[in-house]
């Protein structure tokens, strides 16, 4: 599943990413999936849901979950993503990607001096697109 959605990253997320940058935690169109799936049984069952996210230097968010898989995307300074269900971290820097699992609960910090600038994606159930917001 995990290689699946970072085809489909590859092939739908990067022209959003080249799109004028949204005020932080504003929901960006999502692309539809419809007849580009990688995997034919996910063809219109699946949907990408991104969102800009902005942290200052040093900040921490809240506790959070989220029931479905999402990836970050670091596009400025350096993350750090914790697995509180499984003690795992993960550091991104600029021009890498994290994955946090469904259901687990996290935190992220902006490492270093640098602000963070990153794009969360959220893949999750077709019909699921229209009820639920992105963010962290």
């Amino acid at each position: 599943m995990r290689t699946i959605a970072l085809a489909v990253l590859a092939l739908v997320a990067a022209p959003a990413l080249a799109l004028a940058a949204a005020p932080a935690a504003t929901p960006m169109s999502a692309p539809s999936l419809q007849g580009m799936a990688a995997d034919p049984e996910l063809d219109g069952k699946v949907q990408l849901n991104i969102t800009q996210q902005s942290l200052a230097a040093h900040e921490t968010l809240a506790e959070h979950r989220q029931p479905y898989l999402r990836h970050l995307y670091v596009a400025t300074g350096k993350l750090r993503v914790s697995n509180l269900a499984t003690g795992e971290e993960q550091v991104v820097e600029a021009g890498d990607m994290a994955t946090e699992a469904a259901g687990d609960w996290h935190i992220a910090q902006a490492l270093g001096d640098e602000g963070v600038t990153l794009y969360v994606i959220d893949q999750m159930p077709a019909e699921a697109v229209s009820a639920s917001a992105g963010g962290l």
